[in-house]
C-alpha cells in the first residue's frame, strides 16, 4: 500500500495534516498503523493523532508502582529552553516591537501570549504563558500585522467545519499590556475552511488559503483590523488561484500558492490582485508542477529564490527536498523562467515549512518526520547556485511532531511549536546557521535502507544484519564488517534486498539452521529465507523460499534455538503462535504449510522475549497493560501439552510493547509505550514455573523526557536491547528520536533506585523505532522509520 500522509510522525505542517485528513479518510499509512497497534486513532486534530491511549497516561504512571512525582525525566543532550503553552500548539506570531510571541493552540481554542524579552534562547528565566486569548475552535495560523497591531488567526475547527478568521487586538494584549486579552475578537466569515495566511502590508492585503484548495480569498486589512472592523463583514474577493498556503515576494509582490493535494505551485501578480486593486484577480495563474506535495514556502529576497518544501512522505518514489524556484524569472509579472526545472536541496522526511533568516542568509526547513530543522546555506544553495547543496545540511533537533517554526531577529531565537509536548522550543539561530554550526545538533551516522525501516536481527556467525522495511515489503541485507562503529565509509552504499510479504516488520534468526524468519504483518505469515546463501558474502540465494501462516496481525518474533521453536505474537487474536522450526526452516520447508498451535494471552499482544535459562516467554499485552508469563518447557515445537494452560500475568505500565531480559540478574524490563516508562520485573519470582511474584505491581523507571504528554505520537519504541558484554540496556524512544540507556548490573529488581537513565549523546533519525546489537563489533543499530535509515553507534559510549 502506498504510504499516505494522514497522521502523526510522517506529516508536514498542521495544515498538511488537515489537508490529508480530508483527502485520505479511510486510508491508512504505515505510520498510522504503528499507532494503531493497541491504540487506534479516534480523531485527527491539527496534525496530532489523538488516540485512546492519551487518557491512559496518568493512570499508567500510577499503575507502575512508583510515585509519578518521584520519576525524574532524563535530560536530553540537545535540550533547549521550552515554554509550556496550550494544547496542540500550531503557528507562532512574532511581534518584535512589543517583544511578544503568540501561539495558536488548536486543542484548546486559544492563543498563548509569551514575553519574548524574558523567554528566548539566551534568557529563559521567565518562560511562561502570561495570558491567553480565546479565539475560536481550533486556531491554526497566526499572522501579525504590525501596522495595525492586529493578529489574524485562521479558525478551521477541530472537525474542519469552521470558516472564519479571528481578528485580535494586539495593542491591548501583549507582553506589557494584557488588559484586552479577555475580549472576544471580531471575525471574518469565509466561503470554506481556512488554513494558510500571507500578509502584504504594503497593499493592506491578507491572502487566505483553504483546506480544499478553494480559490484564495482577499481580506482588506485597512478596513478589517483590531480597531476598524467596518470591512470585516464584507464578502472577501476571490482569486483564480486555488491552494492552501502562500508566500509573497515583497520585491515584486508575486504570490506563490502551494496546492498540496495536486502537487502544484501557482503564481499570480499581487500588484493587480490585492485589497485595493482586484483587476487581475480573475487572471489564470501560472502553474508549476512540484512533483510531490508542496508545503509552506519562503522567499529569499537576496537571491530571489522561492524555497518550497516537498513533503515526500516516506515512499521510495517520493522526494524529501526543498524546491528552489528562480523568483527573478518566475513571478507575478515575469513568467519566462517558470518552465525551467528548479534546483533541489535534500532535507529530512516530512518537510513541512521553510523559513528564511536574512541576517545570516540561512534557510531553515522543518522536517516533521525527522523531528528536525535542516539548515541550508542560502548563499550557496539557491535557485542559481548549487555548490552548497551537495552535502547533507546540518540540522537542529526539535520537539516531537513540530508544527511551525518562526524567528525573532531581535534575540536570534527560533520558536518551534511541538504538538506532542504541548510546548514551544527555543532554538539559538546565532549558533546554528549557514556559517556557524557549532550549536547544531550532533547526529549519529546512518546507513540507508529500504522504505519504512523497522525490526532487524543480526546473525553473528555470518556477520550479517537483516532489516525489515515495512513500506516496500523487503529485507535489507547489511554487511556488519564494513558498516559498523569503526567502519563508517562502508555504510555509504545501497544494500541488497529480499522481497517478502506484506508489511514486513520484524526478523528472527535461528543461527543453528541459518534460517531467517520475517514477520509479514498484513498477510499473517512468516517468510523463510536461507541465510547460508543469503548473507553479507553471497546474495545468490536472497529469495523468499516459502511462507508459513501464523495468527492475525503478527508482530514480534522470538526463536528458541534449544527447542527449534518460533514464537510469534498475534495482535488481533490475543495469541502466540508456536511453530516447529525443525520442519519449517531454510533446508526443510515440508511442514511450513500448516496451522500452528497457539497460546492465549492478553489483549493486543505486540512484543515478547525469551529467557532460555528458566524456559519462560514474557509477552507484552498492549491493551490491558499486562505481561503474560508462558512456561515453554511443555509449549514448544515438539511438545505442546502445556500450550493450553492460562499463563500468569503481571500488571505493568500504559500500553507495554517492548520486552528485554538481563539473564545474569534474572530481570525482565518492559517498555510501556504511553507513559514512557520501563517496568522492572523480578524474573526469579515471576517465571514459567514460579509465579508467586507475578501479582505484584513492579516498580518503573521513566526513560522519556516529556512524560506529561506521553501517548499519541510521543511514545517509546518497539525494543529493549541488552548488551551482555558491556552490561548496558538500550531503549529507543520514538517521541524524542533518541536512545535511553540503563546500567544492566545496577538496575535490577530490588535496586530500582540505582536505575539512572542516560541518553545516548548524539541523536537518532526520525521515528526511532527499533534497536539491535552486533556484539562482534560492539555496534548498536537503530531503525529510523520515517527517514529510511539505520543510525549506528558504539555500544560502549
Amino acid at each position: 500500500m502506498k504510504r499516505t500522509i494522514l497522521t502523526s510522525m510522517i506529516v508536514m505542517t498542521c495544515l498538511t495534516v488537515l489537508r490529508m485528513g480530508l483527502l485520505m479518510v479511510g486510508q491508512s499509512s504505515a505510520q498510522e498503523k504503528v499507532l494503531e497497534d493497541g491504540a487506534p486513532p479516534v480523531r485527527l486534530r491539527f496534525g496530532r493523532t489523538i488516540s485512546s491511549a492519551d487518557g491512559q497516561v496518568a493512570a499508567g504512571l500510577a499503575s507502575v508502582g512508583a510515585n509519578p512525582r518521584a520519576l525524574r525525566p532524563p535530560k536530553l543532550p540537545w535540550a533547549v529552553p521550552t515554554v509550556t503553552v496550550g494544547n496542540i500548539p500550531g503557528d507562532i506570531g512574532v511581534d518584535t516591537a512589543r517583544h511578544t510571541i503568540y501561539v495558536a493552540n488548536g486543542g484548546d481554542n486559544t492563543l498563548s501570549v509569551i514575553d519574548s524579552s524574558k523567554c528566548n534562547s539566551a534568557n529563559a528565566s521567565n518562560c511562561a504563558t502570561i495570558a491567553t486569548i480565546t479565539v475560536g475552535p481550533g486556531p491554526l495560523y497566526a499572522v501579525l500585522d504590525p501596522t495595525t497591531d492586529t493578529i489574524y488567526t485562521t479558525i478551521p475547527g477541530p472537525n474542519f467545519d469552521q470558516n472564519t478568521v479571528a481578528v485580535v487586538n494586539g495593542a491591548t494584549c501583549n507582553a506589557t499590556n494584557t488588559s484586552g486579552c479577555g475580549q472576544t475578537p471580531a471575525v471574518v466569515t469565509l466561503p470554506s475552511t481556512p488554513i494558510g495566511l500571507a500578509l502584504d502590508t504594503a497593499t493592506h492585503t491578507l491572502y487566505v488559503g483553504y483546506v480544499n484548495e478553494a480559490p484564495v480569498s482577499i481580506i482588506n486589512t485597512a478596513t478589517c483590523n483590531a480597531t476598524n472592523t467596518s470591512g470585516c463583514g464584507q464578502t472577501p474577493v476571490q482569486t483564480a488561484a486555488g491552494g492552501d498556503t502562500m508566500t509573497i515576494d515583497y520585491a515584486n509582490h508575486g504570490v506563490y500558492v502551494s496546492d498540496f493535494a495536486d502537487s502544484l505551485i501557482r503564481v499570480f501578480n499581487g500588484t493587480t490582485c490585492n485589497a485595493g486593486n482586484t483587476s487581475g484577480c480573475g487572471q489564470p495563474p501560472v502553474t508549476l508542477v512540484a512533483n510531490f506535495n508542496p508545503t509552506q514556502a519562503a522567499v529569499d529576497e537576496v537571491t530571489h529564490t522561492v524555497y518550497v518544501p516537498l513533503n515526500g512522505g516516506q515512499a521510495c518514489t517520493e522526494e524529501n527536498a526543498a524546491l528552489m524556484i528562480d523568483g527573478s524569472r518566475c513571478n507575478g509579472t515575469d513568467n519566462s523562467g517558470c518552465g525551467n526545472t528548479p534546483n533541489r536541496a535534500s532535507v529530512g522526511s516530512g518537510a513541512s515549512q521553510a523559513l528564511i533568516d536574512p541576517a545570516t542568509e540561512t534557510v531553515y526547513v522543518e522536517n516533521q518526520g525527522s523531528n528536525s530543522l535542516s539548515v541550508i546555506n542560502g548563499a550557496t544553495c539557491n535557485a542559481t547556485k548549487t555548490s552548497g547543496c551537495a552535502n547533507i545540511p546540518p540540522a537542529l533537533a526539535i520537539g516531537n511532531f513540530g508544527a511551525f517554526v518562526r524567528l525573532d531577529p531581535n534575540t536570534h531565537t527560533l520558536y518551534e511549536s511541538s504538538q506532542s509536548t504541548n510546548a514551544v522550543w527555543l532554538l539559538d539561530a546565532s549558533e546554528c546557521n549557514a556559517t556557524h554550526t557549532s550549536g547544531c545538533t550532533k547526529f549519529e551516522p546512518t546507513t540507508k535502507v529500504g522504505c519504512g525501516a523497522n525490526g532487524m536481527a543480526v546473525n553473528p556467525n555470518t556477520q550479517t544484519l537483516y532489516e525489515a522495511n515495512q513500506i516496500d515489503n523487503t529485507v535489507s541485507v547489511i554487511d556488519t564488517t564494513i558498516c559498523n562503529k569503526d567502519h563508517l565509509a562502508g555504510c555509504n552504499q545501497s544494500w541488497p534486498t529480499i522481497a517478502v510479504g506484506a508489511t514486513s516488520r520484524f526478523v528472527g534468526i535461528n543461527k543453528l539452521t541459518n534460517t531467517v524468519y520475517v514477520v509479514n504483518r498484513d498477510d499473517n505469515t512468516l517468510s523463510i529465507i536461507n541465510g547460508t546463501i543469503c548473507n553479507r558474502q553471497t546474495t545468490s540465494g536472497c529469495v523468499q523460499l516459502t511462507k508459513t501462516p501464523v495468527g492475525n496481525v503478527p508482530q514480534q518474533i522470538e526463536v528458541d534455538e534449544t527447542t527449534n521453536t518460533i514464537y510469534v505474537v498475534n495482535q488481533n487474536d490475543g495469541t502466540v503462535s508456536v511453530s516447529n522450526g525443525a520442519v519449517c526452516n531454510a533446508s526443510n520447508t515440508s511442514g511450513c504449510n500448516q496451522s500452528w498451535p497457539t497460546v492465549t494471552v492478553g489483549q493486543s499482544p505486540q512484543a515478547l522475549a525469551l529467557n532460555p535459562t528458566n524456559h519462560t516467554v514474557y509477552v507484552a499485552n498492549t491493551n490491558d497493560n499486562t505481561v503474560s508469563v508462558i512456561n515453554v518447557l511443555h509449549c514448544n515445537g515438539t511438545d505442546i501439552s502445556g500450550c493450553g494452560q492460562t499463563p500468569a500475568t503481571i500488571p505493568v505500565g500504559a500500553a507495554p510493547r517492548a520486552v528485554g531480559i538481563v539473564t545474569g540478574t534474572n530481570t525482565v524490563f518492559v517498555g510501556n509505550r504511553d507513559d514512557l516508562t520501563v517496568s522492572v520485573i523480578d524474573g526469579s519470582t515471576c517465571n514459567g514455573t514460579h509465579t508467586s511474584g507475578c501479582g505484584q505491581v513492579p516498580p518503573a523507571v521513566l526513560v522519556g523526557a516529556f512524560p506529561s504528554t506521553g501517548g499519541g505520537s510521543n511514545i517509546l519504541g518497539r525494543s529493549i536491547v541488552v548488551d551482555s558484554s558491556e552490561h548496558i540496556i538500550y531503549i529507543p524512544n520514538i517521541g524524542d528520536s533518541d536512545v535511553a540507556t540503563l546500567d544492566a548490573d545496577a538496575c535490577r529488581a530490588g535496586h530500582v533506585h540505582d536505575c539512572h537513565v542516560q541518553i545516548v549523546h548524539k541523536r537518532m533519525g526520525g521515528f526511532s523505532f527499533f534497536a539491535t546489537l552486533d556484539e562482534s563489533s560492539g555496534t548498536v543499530y537503530v531503525s529510523n522509520d520515517t527517514d529510511n535509515t539505520l543510525s549506528l553507534f558504539p555500544s560502549k559510549h
